[in-house]
């Protein structure tokens, strides 16, 4: 599929993230960002990139695999909807396994990107792979599924 110029940027540095190349953050997002996920609002570019930094200080690894995306012009620019699958290992969490995530991004920009949320699952991304509350939260999410 063919994207945006920006749209394909934005693809190739999520896929390429990592603790060495947090710096490519600055070509992407403006110096007011707003990012939102499902912990956190951060406003402004110098605390995302904080953010990054201790996000990946802490993983193992971390791998994004961007599957699908639906792209629309706007009178202001563009925005962009990134269904996405996620791979990480923190050494704390699932006994230092592989966890897969699957998420949606939406981000809006102009240049760069203003305005980026995330929408994922926090039980499949960290609350099923904790010790005490991992096996009540998997139980109540088949009892809700069933």
């Amino acid at each position: 599929m063919i994207y945006s110029p920006f749209v394909e940027r934005f693809i190739k540095l999520y896929g390429d993230l990592n603790k060495q190349t947090l710096h490519y953050l600055a070509e992407l997002y403006t110096q007011d960002i707003q990012f939102i996920d499902a912990v956190h609002e951060i406003n402004g570019l110098n605390d995302l990139e904080s953010y990054f930094e201790h996000l990946y200080s802490n993983l193992k690894e971390c791998h994004f695999q961007i599957h699908h995306v639906i792209e629309k012009e706007t009178p202001t620019g563009g925005e962009a909807s990134l269904y996405w699958t996620m791979r990480y290992i923190h050494p704390k969490i699932n006994k230092g396994q592989q966890i897969t995530v699957d998420g949606t991004t939406l981000i809006k920009f102009t240049d760069k990107v203003y305005y980026h949320r995330d929408y994922i699952d926090m039980g499949q991304m960290l609350y099923e792979h904790l010790p005490i509350i991992g096996p009540m939260v998997k139980f109540i999410k088949k009892r809700v599924q069933s």
